[in-house]
């Protein structure tokens, strides 16, 4: 390990200790000396370890996912039971991605950001509703029902435990994110598996029985998101490890691979100047299009299977097993990336992602089940792609101290990406294959389609030239930002450039704000 030899002897006492503000030659400011356990003993009246938290951020992926990811298993027996047509069943899907990335993701992180909510009552609340929305979900005898209680509590539920584990791993591992964020966020996707299997099995899951299986998920999760509250904590601003140098962290004679790969962000962008810069804009439009390729996935693979007639065990791996790498691949994409940079390794995962899908297309096409199975259990790999390298490329090109809201910017834009991955897809598919429009609102007397395979060719194929053009975006248009884009959005909006940039190495021992947003 690296000694911070370079730091002064005199200290900042703080409620957690004593600190050393450490500022680099970009005028980024590192503050290094208090321990986690010190920090979490003053803030929750326990120790906690960083290795315990990341459990705690994992298990709020885990709980968090079931929703998002058990939908496309689960929708067509709620559907089939309660008669709604293929477009309402999967509006539910469409108004949950509006609450669980908009309203949960940007407005509750914002509040997290300002001291207005704490990190664990958003657990403790997010655990009360995931029980409520799954209530209404066995209970929806109208469409209308599910939309306000499944959909749109159980995305406010869901979205703030994503909100809370992204957040932790981000501030707390500034050194080592990438295959630890990728653990934590992979956790959104194999937590559903559990119940993804018994959604796929008739005996167990089935319009006789499938309320009381709905009530125990409900409790399950909303447990697991309650414990996992006593596990979290956030990092004071600029908190940094002790045993890591920051001040040789852009430096060749830095012994971490991944900072070498990933170096930190030159300053603390805020919300607005992250906006401004062309990285930000280029991060929003090739995460819009990129989620939107992977939430086709998400909602209709299993559906698409079903339609083409592959049943059986290999249907129930395939959907389960998509789940399954989705999640494992999470960490394993992180880690990639800590070795060959972010802007490489999310250029190669979402072009394999969006080829992946025309593979899937192709096999249900032949009505291979077995060819199927593997291509979606693969294609799952790099279908959270988008999810985990949001969080990473957000903490490392602008910053951890506003990361919660910074990456909540274009995570909202993930309603556009639910308004293709649910209802919009189903229109195209309805359209398509000779529906009309009333087939689409469900008008008594309309038409009834089954979708033809020229629509599902069409609907994969969208999905394949989003996932490609946004690894486009990022190859092109996606660099790091550099000390000259921080000074150039300062002015922008006519803001002061700390004296301290662009000089060499310095240490203060000035104060620095503690609060990390928790109580």
């Amino acid at each position: 390990m690296t000694s911070v030899a370079t730091v002064p002897a005199g200290a900042v006492r703080s409620a957690y200790g004593s600190y050393h503000m450490v500022t680099d030659k970009n005028g980024r400011k590192f503050r290094v000396g208090e321990s986690p356990e010190d920090i979490t003993k003053s803030v929750i009246g326990y120790k906690l370890t960083r290795r315990k938290m990341l459990l705690g951020a994992w298990m709020c992926f885990f709980f968090g996912s079931v929703l998002e990811y058990g939908w496309g298993a689960a929708s067509g027996t709620v559907i089939a039971h309660y008669g709604w047509s293929t477009v309402a069943g999967f509006f539910n899907y469409t108004v949950y991605v509006l609450f669980e990335a908009t309203v949960a993701a940007y407005i509750f992180s914002r509040m997290r950001e300002h001291g207005l909510l704490s990190l664990r009552r958003m657990a403790w609340l997010g655990a009360a509703i995931l029980m409520i929305s799954y209530i209404f979900f066995a209970n929806a005898f109208a469409p209308w029902i599910s939309y306000v209680g499944y959909a749109m509590t159980g995305g406010l539920a869901s979205g703030l435990g994503y909100a809370a584990g992204g957040g932790i791993v981000t501030k707390w591992f500034p050194e080592k994110r990438g295959w630890r964020l990728g653990l934590a966020n992979g956790a959104w996707a194999y937590g559903a598996v559990p119940f993804i299997i018994a959604y796929s099995i008739p005996s167990i899951f089935n319009q006789s029985d499938f309320q009381t299986v709905l009530y125990a998920t409900g409790i399950i999760i909303s447990v697991g998101l309650l414990i996992a509250s006593f596990l979290i904590c956030d990092a004071p601003k600029n908190w940094w490890p002790a045993d890591v140098d920051p001040l040789t962290v852009n430096l060749a004679k830095s012994k971490s691979k991944e900072l070498k790969a990933n170096p930190p962000a030159v300053a603390q962008f805020t919300p607005q100047e992250f906006f401004a810069t062309r990285q930000g804009k280029a991060q929003m439009a090739s995460f819009t299009l990129a989620l939107a390729a992977s939430l086709f996935n998400v909602a209709l693979y299993a559906p698409y299977g079903a339609a083409m007639g592959l049943g059986g065990v290999a249907f129930t791996v395939g959907a389960a097993g998509f789940a399954f790498t989705d999640g494992i691949g999470r960490p394993t994409m992180g880690w990639i990336s800590s070795i060959i940079g972010r802007r490489k390794a999310v250029t190669i995962f979402y072009l394999l992602m969006g080829l992946g899908g025309l593979g899937v297309l192709g096999a249900g096409l032949i009505h291979s089940a077995v060819l199927w199975a593997i291509l979606a259990v693969l294609t799952g790999a790099v279908s959270g792609s988008c999810f985990v390298f949001d969080w990473l490329i957000i903490s490392d090109y602008f910053g951890e101290n506003y990361v919660a809201t910074n990456w909540s910017i274009p995570y909202m834009l993930k309603v556009f990406g639910g308004a293709f991955g649910g209802i919009g897809a189903t229109i195209l598919l309805t359209l398509y294959s000779g529906g009309t429009l009333g087939t689409v609102l469900g008008t008594p007397g309309a038409p009834s389609v089954v979708f033809s395979n020229a629509s599902w060719a069409i609907a994969f194929g969208i999905a394949t030239l989003f996932a490609v053009i946004a690894a486009a975006l990022v190859w092109f248009y996606e660099k790091q930002p550099t000390l000259e884009d921080y000074i150039k959005v300062r002015q922008k909006f006519g803001l002061s450039i700390p004296q301290s940039v662009g000089q060499a190495p310095v240490q203060a021992s000035t104060p620095d704000s503690v609060s990390g947003g928790d109580e």
